[in-house]
């Protein structure tokens, strides 16, 4: 195993964890307050890393058509994915948020094949079906089960959509401009959106009665599920290549169920355990003799 594979695996295995630290942090302060302090300090550290490098060069560079696509990603797989991310897991379980997530990379191969990047095989096709059905089967087991609320299901497919239009939008830049800038960028610009809408969760965070774990969780969620994963994600795209970079994002809902077995003690049996087979099949479908584009960065997972 090169230094690449190994931090590719460490990044799925963080972004796996991620879900269960924010389950513990929500016990601890409201979900706004949470996610606030989280994109605050990332966006600090990525901003920061930009200009104290020579990829401020790139930030000036920029036109103001692509400053246009950037408040666009910035709208949409910052705010908006955040927004429906916190709630939504805040009201389903960490196993059902986590396979649903896993559908990401069919939901942006369907749209990147449909504005042309790409063409898609029949098993892609196939495999999509099944990771659909297989979501569908979870959204109804967990609810039959009342380990969820379909609303938290739905806000979780609803984030499958915003992080598949970030990626399908943000795909053109890539050719231009570091990965680090646009996404530094993107977030700074979802932060500043985030934030008013927090200040109501700020006000009634019970601030001295948080414990030591929680704002440990808060740093784990900063540096390590959003500025090392993403740095270490986009490292292991530049050197191995998207298609095999893509193999790591199936661990993801692999360490999510395993640390959620273990520290929320989460069962995953009956119609979800049959939903989450057919995800699993139909994500490996969907991977199945598939060829990377020069520019491909689709196969990249949501940030969690």
């Amino acid at each position: 195993m090169t230094k690449v594979d190994f931090y590719l695996l460490l990044t799925a295995i963080i972004w796996g964890s991620n879900y269960s630290v924010i389950k513990l942090v929500l016990q601890e302060m409201p979900p706004r307050t949470f996610n606030g302090l989280r994109l605050l300090i990332a966006s600090t550290v990525f901003l920061a890393t930009i200009f104290a490098t020579r990829r401020r060069d790139d930030v000036a560079r920029l036109t103001a058509r692509h400053w246009a696509v950037v408040v666009l990603l910035g709208l949409v797989g910052q705010f908006a994915y955040q927004m429906l991310f916190i709630a939504g897991l805040e009201r389903t379980s960490v196993m059902n948020a986590s396979i649903i997530i896993a559908c990401t990379p069919a939901a942006v191969s369907i749209a990147s094949a449909a504005v042309g990047h790409e063409r898609l095989p029949l098993a892609h096709w196939l495999g999509t079906a099944l990771s659909f059905l297989g979501v569908s089967l979870i959204v109804r087991g967990g609810a039959v089960a009342g380990v969820s609320s379909p609303a938290g299901d739905l806000m979780m497919i609803a984030c499958v959509g915003c992080w598949t239009v970030y990626t399908v939008a943000g795909r053109p830049l890539l050719a231009s401009y570091s990965p680090l800038v646009i996404t530094g960028l993107s977030m700074a610009i979802g932060t500043a959106l985030f934030l008013p809408f927090s200040v109501s969760d700020f006000a009634r965070t019970p601030w001295a009665d948080i414990r030591l774990l929680a704002w440990v969780c808060v740093v784990f969620s900063s540096l390590l599920a959003l500025n090392f994963a993403y740095t270490a994600w986009y490292l292991g795209v530049r050197q191995l290549g998207s298609s095999r970079t893509s193999i790591y994002s199936n661990v993801v809902p692999v360490a999510a169920l395993l640390v959620a077995m273990v520290a929320l003690g989460e069962r995953l049996a009956g119609i979800r355990l049959v939903g989450a087979v057919l995800v699993a099949a139909g994500v490996l479908l969907t991977r199945w003799r598939r060829r990377a584009s020069p520019l491909e960065e689709e196969d990249a997972p949501a940030e969690t």
